[in-house]
C-alpha cells in the first residue's frame, strides 16, 4: 500500500506547512517589540555593525533610525583624530578607548568638539595604546535622550593594498 494513497496523509502533508508559516507570523505578532520612538530622558543601547571588527576604516554604531558613523586618522603612531558623524544634530558627545586590565576595562572619557553648527560632525583627539585589544565606549545625547554603546577599535588600523605593498 502506497502511503500517499491515504487521504489523510496528503491532506495532513499540504495543511502542515501552512499552519507553521501562520503561527511563525502569529507568535511575532503577538511576542515581537513593536517600534517607538526615543522617549525624552531614556537611554538606549547602539549596536555595532560587522565593519567595526575589521580594519575597515569605518564603524558603524546604530539604534534603529539612529546611526553614528565612527572614522580614525591616525596622526604618528600614538595620536589618533577620532571623528564622528551623524543623520540627527547631537547636543554632546562622550568617548573613551577602554584598556583591559587585571580588574576589568579601564576607560578614559573625553568630551568630543562639534566641527559644524549643525552638531552632526564631532571630533576628538586620543591616544590609545593597543587599539587591537581596546574597545571605544560612546554616549551621545540628542533631545534629552542617551544613546550608549561600544565597538572594538580594529577598525582603526585600515590599511589599503597600496599601504601593505609600501612597507614590504
Amino acid at each position: 500500500m502506497n502511503i500517499f494513497t491515504n487521504k489523510h496523509v496528503v491532506v495532513a502533508l499540504l495543511v502542515a506547512p501552512i499552519l507553521a508559516i501562520l503561527s511563525y507570523f502569529a507568535i511575532d505578532h503577538m511576542v515581537g517589540e513593536t517600534p517607538h520612538a526615543a522617549k525624552a530622558g531614556s537611554s538606549y543601547q547602539l549596536v555595532e555593525k560587522p565593519n567595526c571588527r575589521y580594519n575597515s576604516g569605518r564603524c558603524g554604531l546604530k539604534n534603529g533610525e539612529f546611526e553614528l558613523t565612527l572614522q580614525a586618522e591616525w596622526r604618528g603612531h600614538t595620536r589618533m583624530l577620532l571623528q564622528l558623524s551623524s543623520v540627527h544634530q547631537l547636543d554632546g558627545v562622550k568617548v573613551a578607548w577602554a584598556e583591559a586590565k587585571e580588574g576589568g576595562w579601564e576607560a578614559k572619557p573625553v568630551d568630543m568638539q562639534a566641527t559644524n553648527e549643525a552638531g552632526t560632525q564631532w571630533q576628538v583627539e586620543i591616544f590609545p595604546e593597543d587599539p587591537q585589544n581596546n574597545r571605544i565606549h560612546l554616549v551621545a545625547s540628542t533631545n534629552e535622550t542617551l544613546y550608549f554603546g561600544d565597538a572594538a577599535m580594529a577598525f582603526t588600523r585600515y590599511e589599503t593594498a597600496f599601504d601593505q605593498d609600501f612597507r614590504q
